[in-house]
């Protein structure tokens, strides 16, 4: 089977470099603007189910996929971004600047968790549960979209890579952007990672 792997369009949150983790905000003007330009480049393939994140930024941006595709919304929670503690709605480029633990985070996330925040690996473990339960729910013919998250699309292509899971954030994906997964038994392939090209 082939999972699409979309992260969703640009938040509020994104656009003004705000930690965003858990906490909720909509997508922004841009990111509709995105998620519509990801939804017509996903309405001619055939798929079988529309999975998204809880999250209302990946939501949003499923509905959208959704009035393009006719697919209903199957939300799973296991989707969700990394819960990101104490940093979570802190302005980003301040929090870099004064901030030694979340510097260091970025280079040394297996080591170092964020204040009252999710480890690496309980992360890693709840989103390879969900997305491991999404692939035997499927035949191996078919194709399925996901709507998610940038942290959540790194962790889980770490753990196929057999990444070192302090270089996850070496594999970031950009707002709206399409990543493919082909899964087989026991074979998977990445074929395509971080497509932007029906951005302009």
């Amino acid at each position: 089977m082939e999972l699409y792997l979309i992260r969703h369009g640009e938040s509020n949150w994104n656009k003004i470099d705000r930690v965003q983790g858990q906490s909720n905000p909509h997508l922004s003007k841009k990111g509709r603007e995105q998620a519509e330009a990801v939804a017509e480049r996903l309405k001619s393939l055939k798929f079988s189910f529309l999975y998204s994140s809880h999250l209302k930024r990946a939501y949003q941006t499923a509905e959208i996929i959704s009035s393009k595709t006719s697919l209903p919304i199957k939300v799973d929670l296991g989707l969700s971004e990394i819960h990101l503690g104490e940093w979570e709605g802190k302005d980003g480029k301040t929090l870099w600047k004064e901030n030694e633990t979340f510097r260091q985070w970025f280079k040394k996330t297996a080591e170092i968790s964020p204040p009252l925040g999710e480890t690496l690996f309980k992360f890693r473990d709840r989103v390879n549960s969900a997305l491991e339960k999404i692939i035997a729910s499927h035949k191996e013919e078919e194709r399925c979209i996901v709507v998610t998250h940038s942290g959540t699309i790194g962790v889980w292509l770490a753990h196929l890579l057999s990444m070192d899971f302090n270089k996850i954030w070496s594999i970031p994906t950009s707002n709206a952007s399409i990543t493919i997964v082909r899964v087989g038994n026991p074979i998977f392939s990445l074929v395509s990672f971080n497509d932007t090209s029906h951005l302009g």
